[in-house]
């Protein structure tokens, strides 16, 4: 081999092995930025006591609590929507109150058969036993009781303060669950709720700016 022809040799090993390096380092900073960025559609706080809460939960026990406490925080939302569909003065509102009315009325329906179905305690009525569903139902009808008797935009503003709050309690009692559940049924369910409730929070906050009631 003559001696150009090595010095040739040398300098596209040399390349190649740099090149390798710069595509390696792409890599990983890739990788680092995109688990370090949370996702654009995701509301979960992890900062919150709710979900400290629930993330200490694994298996059966998150999936007993998590199911008795939706099913009375889902009905909360409900009640609430109800009356927006009568009080609210923007349409937008109402259309919201009918898709969540809908959506978490057959979500409970749902989370009643899997509790009857897995033999946990029941949430409906007078047969209530789980002490944390009596508490979020407390709750609940404090939060619907503060929407009674307004109207126009009194009401629109209170009910999205509150619904996002609402939101927000939901979405970190499910975000735990996507992971800690026991049971597929509740993991899909957790999913669904953390993105649905999420991208209603974004739109609530989007018209409490639009109809100026950041102000």
């Amino acid at each position: 081999m003559s001696k150009k022809t090595k010095i040739i040799t040398v300098i596209v090993v040399a390349i190649l092995a740099l090149a390798t390096i710069v595509f390696v380092y792409r890599d990983s900073l890739f990788r680092s930025v995109s688990v370090q960025l949370p996702a654009a559609d995701s509301q979960v706080d992890k900062t919150s006591s709710m979900y400290r809460q629930y993330a200490e939960m694994t298996g059966e026990i998150y999936d007993r609590s998590f199911i008795a406490n939706m099913i009375a925080h889902h009905q909360g939302a409900v009640d609430m929507a109800k009356l927006a569909q009568r009080n609210a003065k923007h349409q937008e509102l109402k259309d919201m109150a009918n898709d969540i009315i809908l959506a978490q009325e057959k979500e409970i329906s749902e989370m009643m058969a899997w509790q009857k179905e897995w033999g946990y305690p029941s949430t409906s009525g007078d047969t209530m036993m789980d002490h944390g569903a009596m508490g979020m139902m407390d709750e609940m009808e404090g939060m619907a009781a503060e929407l009674r008797g307004k109207t126009g935009d009194d009401f629109d503003k209170v009910f999205i303060e509150q619904m996002i709050m609402h939101h927000q309690s939901a979405i970190d009692m499910a975000a735990p669950g996507t992971v800690n559940a026991n049971h597929q049924e509740v993991k899909n369910l957790t999913r669904a709720i953390v993105a649905a409730q999420s991208k209603e929070i974004v739109q609530m906050m989007q018209w409490q700016k639009d109809w100026g009631y950041n102000q």
